[in-house]
């Protein structure tokens, strides 16, 4: 059984097929919320972006245009999303963080586990440190891996700002990566 392709999934869902819909949850949820966890760093905040970002998306599935792809246009729900929190709650101080991710390699040295435990902290404090803007840009970038292209699309500005507003984070980034060493 052939998988079948997102956008053949995104125009299925939006005809209201709903069991398409379930299967573009299932290819993107985990992707949604890491973005969500990384940006909010509160898992129980994770967990409802995720919710209302498929909520908003299955309600307007049939405003999807061809020209974006499902992948760019969820991040963008979710990234919207995870900015209005953030604004929202500013004036709150941020409640337990919780690691991106944890380390699985048992083989490693425990110094270079030590080591690598370390770095991503100050990775992570460097991260802590931006406004959410600069954060969601150094993380579409760098850990969606996703192109400018992609990225002007998310954030509804051109290629061109998308590159000066990543080259601005990168540079404030890594200011604060050197502040923390």
């Amino acid at each position: 059984m052939a998988i079948p392709d997102t956008a053949r999934l995104a125009k299925a869902a939006a005809a209201g097929d709903a069991e398409a819909f379930d299967l573009l949850m299932k290819r993107y949820g985990d992707r949604v919320f890491r973005l969500a966890l990384r940006m909010l760093r509160n898992r129980e905040d994770a967990e409802d972006v995720q919710q209302e970002a498929f909520l908003r998306a299955y309600r307007k599935l049939h405003t999807l245009r061809g020209d974006s792809s499902f992948a760019t246009w969820i991040y963008a729900i979710t990234a919207r999303l995870c900015l209005s929190r953030k604004r929202r709650s500013a004036a709150q101080p941020e409640e337990v963080r919780e690691p991106p991710g944890e380390f699985s390699d048992t083989d490693c040295d425990p110094q270079e586990r030590l080591a690598a435990a370390d770095a991503a902290a100050r990775v992570q404090q460097a991260l802590d440190e931006l406004s959410p803007p600069d954060r969601l840009l150094i993380l579409l970038k760098y850990v969606e891996d996703l192109t400018h292209e992609e990225i002007a699309r998310i954030l509804r500005c051109s290629v061109q700002s998308s590159r000066s507003r990543l080259t601005r984070a990168k540079r404030l980034f890594r200011e604060q990566y050197q502040e923390e060493g």
